[in-house]
């Protein structure tokens, strides 16, 4: 069996074009986590209406998706060369279906990645196995995934690498993870440890970033590298508050971020920051091999977000393309324009960010934060100098209205150029276009009735029209029987690719939508 793949692909970093096919190898489509596929040129406002687009089918699984589906274009799994749809679930198992035959039902391969863990307040009920979204690199054809397991008594986390055409184990797969802590201590059996953020390659390193570690108080975040071809090499690990507390990696499911040069930017829950050894509440640039802090940016609030449980990484970061600037926001509602050659350190009157605005209306100035779901998704289409803006970032926070701010090449306009509809967001916006074209693009979300931190509630698709939010295009509660969703999952965004839009749920299957009779 043959792959074809772009001989340009140097990386699992980028949106990767095969035979005019779009392969969607990580979390937000690519390593600035844009959440923007800019190559869609079959979905188009004009087309995305419920006369002419919906449901066309599912891939059954085994248990609830938390993970984005992956899509890898032209791989040859022995039928000739086919977009593959990788699904990894909450029990364990990483299933490569065909992604765009209705008829072809049977996945070419399944691997289970052993016994999952019981499910905990923040998953809902579910088991807890893959909750982070796993990546692809496009240089080997591997498919990297980190599990949560059973093993006896203990709760344990391994990083696992996958053939992407065999689905079995590679590079010295699977491998425990453990964490060692600065007082010389080092733990495996972490039943409280969550790692959420979508996993990330970038020159020949694998990125893992996880939170809660410890129970309580103790709440750890921990980033740690390893040698991509060889599993068995960590090299490094970076505590975030080793004399301090809490400090967690979330970033609701948004991958870690990477520049051109290979940078890496996370940013932690509240937590313990003095600037020095603990680095709660603050933006991180880190060097991908050594995890050496490059620089960061810390809100002059930092106290208060701690102590309210208004976490700064409940959004992640995310790196405006062709450009050094570095946008992020969390559960207050606030988002941040920063410079990534110049952070800025702690916010003060002669170190603040780039612009500081409440883009969102947040849970910050209404008290503490109590729901864990509290999560404020973005997106960002980049449309450059020759169109009437350089782009516009997308803002949907979990009980709000959907936003859309202009971008003109330095800064965001402070007000929305267009409202869309209020709701419970719970994943998305995305955006897909084709490049600049302003009729091309779409905002794509999924949004539930009620709350839902620990309820199975059915959820819904919606699109926008891009150029002005305020025009909703297609609801799938339109034709419920036809075009049904399934039941929501917490902050799955959907994947648009190849004229098709691909929605993980709680029902046990991925929905697949697209143009009718195609």
């Amino acid at each position: 069996m043959s792959v074809v793949l772009s001989l340009s692909a140097l990386c699992a970093c980028a949106l990767v074009p095969v035979s005019g096919q779009i392969s969607v190898p990580m979390a937000q489509y690519e390593a600035g986590r844009s959440n923007a596929n800019l190559r869609e040129t079959i979905l188009r406002p004009g087309n995305v209406n419920t006369a002419q687009f919906g449901k066309l089918f599912e891939r059954e699984v085994d248990d609830s998706v938390y993970a984005e589906p992956l899509i890898l274009a032209g791989l040859d799994l022995g039928d000739g060369p086919r977009n593959i749809l990788i699904v990894a679930t909450m029990n364990n198992t990483v299933y490569a279906f065909d992604a765009d035959r209705k008829e072809r039902k049977k996945a070419y391969w399944v691997r289970h990645l052993g016994t999952p863990t019981d499910s905990g307040a923040y998953t809902g009920p579910v088991h807890l196995g893959i909750l982070s979204t796993p990546v692809f690199d496009a240089i080997t054809n591997t498919i990297y995934a980190v599990s949560k397991n059973k093993t006896g008594k203990e709760s344990t986390t391994s990083v696992h690498a996958l053939d992407a055409i065999t689905g079995r184990p590679k590079f010295n797969s699977p491998q425990l993870l453990s964490y060692p802590f600065r007082d010389g201590t080092t733990l495996t059996d972490v039943p409280e440890a969550l790692q959420r953020p979508g996993l990330l390659v970038t020159d020949g390193v694998l990125v893992i970033a996880t939170a809660s570690i410890l129970p309580g108080e103790k709440q750890e975040g921990f980033v740690q590298t390893f040698d991509a071809a060889d599993l068995r090499r960590r090299l490094a690990s970076f505590q975030v508050t080793p004399t301090g507390l809490k400090g967690g990696i979330w970033q609701a499911g948004r991958g870690v971020a990477a520049d051109g040069k290979g940078n890496i930017y996370v940013v932690t829950a509240g937590g313990s920051y003095d600037g020095q050894t603990n680095w709660g509440s603050t933006y991180l640039k880190l060097e991908a091999k050594t995890l050496r802090i490059l620089d960061w940016f810390t809100p002059a609030n930092f106290d208060y977000l701690y102590h309210n449980n208004v976490d700064p990484s409940g959004g992640g970061v995310l790196l405006i393309p062709g450009s050094s600037l570095v946008l992020g926001g969390g559960k207050e509602g606030v988002v941040y324009l920063m410079d990534g050659e110049k952070m800025g350190h702690l916010e003060t009157e002669s170190g603040p960010p780039l612009q500081r605005f409440p883009a969102a209306k947040g849970c910050g100035v209404q008290g503490p934060c109590a729901g864990a779901a509290q999560s404020l998704g973005t997106a960002f289409w980049s449309r450059g100098t020759p169109v009437q803006t350089a782009g516009v970032f997308y803002v949907w926070d979990r009980n709000d209205n959907l936003r859309a701010y202009l971008f003109d090449g330095k800064s965001l306009g402070l007000a929305p150029a267009s409202t869309g509809a209020k709701a419970i967001a719970t994943g998305g916006p995305t955006v897909s276009a084709d490049g600049a074209n302003l009729d091309s693009g779409i905002v794509w979300a999924v949004t539930v009735s009620g709350e839902f931190d620990q309820a199975l509630i059915p959820a819904t698709l919606r699109a926008f029209a891009a150029a002005d939010v305020s025009k909703e295009i297609y609801n799938s509660d339109t034709n419920f029987k036809r075009d049904q969703l399934g039941a929501f999952t917490k902050f799955a965004t959907p994947v648009v690719a190849n004229g098709k839009v691909y929605v993980p749920t709680h029902s046990g299957w991925v929905s697949v939508y697209g143009l009718l009779g195609k």
